[in-house]
């Protein structure tokens, strides 16, 4: 039987030759057995029709209404069971639990609604053997949304009597006809896809270009198949498909394909993995790099103005050393200079913050060396203001040789940080080269190949002479004697 082909249900009887004396013994059986059987075909002629009235493909408008409401009606209250269940088990824990611990999260209450596919889904609908997919076609026929809450409260507006009609012509028109359809078996079959990304198409182009004008051409490469189908259906409509004569051409293209797919999505998956990584690499190298020239900057800047400021910056050393020299306290002297800043003094407006407990203070020292737009001026319209940070120890000059030194190191360090970075930006490269060499190689093997079923004797050495005799042996000791165990005959 191949792959998507359907067939109808049989019932196989078994015939046997009768002789003359079986058959008239069978026809003296017949007429007994012909009244029982009347009365047995007019009974389930009967409970035929007595289900079909109970199912909702033989009801009307109203009564099709009356079964909704029925069944939210049931399902509610067994919610609502379940719910007050679980209400005393948490109460009876509850009890039995004194200590002063939290006992749980409580108990959420039921939700009351329901969707309508759930609702037809049900074995009292009478069309649940229809399946999800075929329930979902048939709502949307009707103008309805498969997912859509019902509840006692909104069923008169959502699902109205007019609409239970139209619901219920839509399953029996809409289900007999697929499935009719379905059991003939002649119809058109169906393979959805979606298509690749465009970066995906982009990157794979001159690849796919070589591998189809190979000698053997790998088919629908821009495609992704997801399903198979053997009808189209009303929430297949916005989708991508591709159409065969029949459904066992579809099934038959779609298994032939779909694993290559996959393989080549993993391989797709690996490859632009390997460029993301290598990305992230640069992007690292580049962010360190760009972070130790920034520092690099700022030292140098920071000791030009400390060398362009040097007297204003002795003078703040000075008397901040001054004032220590003579035992003022910590805090007294952070007030003496805020009561200087108020009274204007030029030189305690130059300090930002005492940090004595590093024995350093912070300046703001006006950056008269960087060009800058207006919109970096002082809010005095003067240029803009720098904090520096300047050991008390060291005078201005001091604090700038210091500086400078650090700038050097720090030059020194980043050259080295960049040489060590381009080695492993080289090392990093290679390695994502192979692993793009390798995807793109498990990309050009994305052929699926019939997989042939391994005979019991390729596991061990083999060969056929022209005889057509086979020839074992064995690969190592424990294959040679298994041989002999297992299929030496006398």
């Amino acid at each position: 039987v191949r792959v998507g082909n359907v067939y109808p249900v049989t019932y196989a009887t078994t015939l046997s030759i009768e002789s003359n004396d079986d058959k008239e013994d069978h026809s003296k059986e017949k007429i007994a057995e012909d009244a029982p059987e009347e009365k047995e075909e007019a009974d389930e002629q009967n409970s035929s029709s007595d289900k079909t009235k109970n199912d909702l493909l033989g009801m009307n408008g109203e009564e099709a209404y009356s079964w909704f409401k029925k069944e939210l009606s049931s399902l509610q209250e067994r919610s609502l069971a379940a719910f007050q269940k679980r209400q005393l088990q948490q109460q009876s824990k509850g009890n039995k639990n004194q200590s002063g611990k939290k006992g749980g999260g409580g108990t959420k209450k039921p939700d009351d609604s329901w969707n309508l596919k759930m609702l037809l889904l049900r074995p009292s609908s009478g069309v649940y053997h229809y399946g999800p997919s075929l329930i979902e076609h048939c709502i949307l026929c009707a103008n309805l949304e498969p997912h859509i809450k019902l509840t006692d409260s909104n069923l008169d507006h959502d699902l109205p009597p007019a609409v239970c009609a139209d619901l219920v012509a839509s399953l029996r028109e809409e289900g007999k006809n697929v499935l009719e359809n379905f059991n003939r078996g002649d119809g058109k079959g169906f393979v959805l896809y979606r298509e690749k990304n465009t970066e995906e198409k982009h990157e794979e182009g001159d690849d796919e270009k070589k591998e189809n004008d190979g000698p053997l051409s790998i088919p629908h490469t821009d495609k992704i198949f997801e399903e198979f189908q053997p009808h189209l259906l009303r929430q297949h409509s916005n989708r991508l498909y591709i159409t065969y004569p029949n459904f066992s051409s579809a099934v038959d293209e779609f298994f032939s394909l779909i694993e290559g797919q996959k393989r080549a999505l993993r391989a797709e998956t690996a490859e632009s993995n390997a460029r993301e990584r290598l990305a992230k690499i640069k992007r690292d190298q580049e962010k360190r790099v760009e972070s130790l020239v920034r520092d690099q900057e700022r030292l140098r800047e920071h000791a030009q103005l400390i060398e362009a400021h040097s007297d204003d910056v002795d003078k703040a050393l000075g008397v901040i050393n001054s004032a220590l020299d003579t035992g003022m306290d910590w805090d007294a002297l952070d007030q003496l200079v805020g009561v200087e800043q108020q009274n204007g003094n030029p030189i305690a407006l130059l300090i930002k913050k005492l940090d004595l407990e590093n024995d350093s203070i912070v300046l703001s020292l006006p950056d008269t060396i960087s060009s800058y737009g207006e919109e970096e001026e002082d809010s005095d319209g003067g240029p803009p203001h720098v904090d520096i940070a300047v050991a008390l120890a060291e005078s201005a000059h001091g604090n700038a040789r210091n500086m400078f030194a650090k700038y050097r190191a720090s030059k020194e360090k980043s050259q080295k940080t960049i040489e060590a970075s381009t080695k492993a930006l080289k090392a990093a490269e290679a390695n994502a080269q192979r692993q793009l060499i390798e995807a793109q190689k498990n990309k050009r093997m994305v052929t699926v190949m019939p997989q042939r079923k391994m005979h019991w004797f390729e596991k061990f050495h083999w060969c056929i002479t022209s005889d057509n005799y086979l020839v074992l042996g064995g690969r190592d000791a424990q294959q040679n004697e298994q041989l002999v165990k297992r299929y030496l005959r006398p």
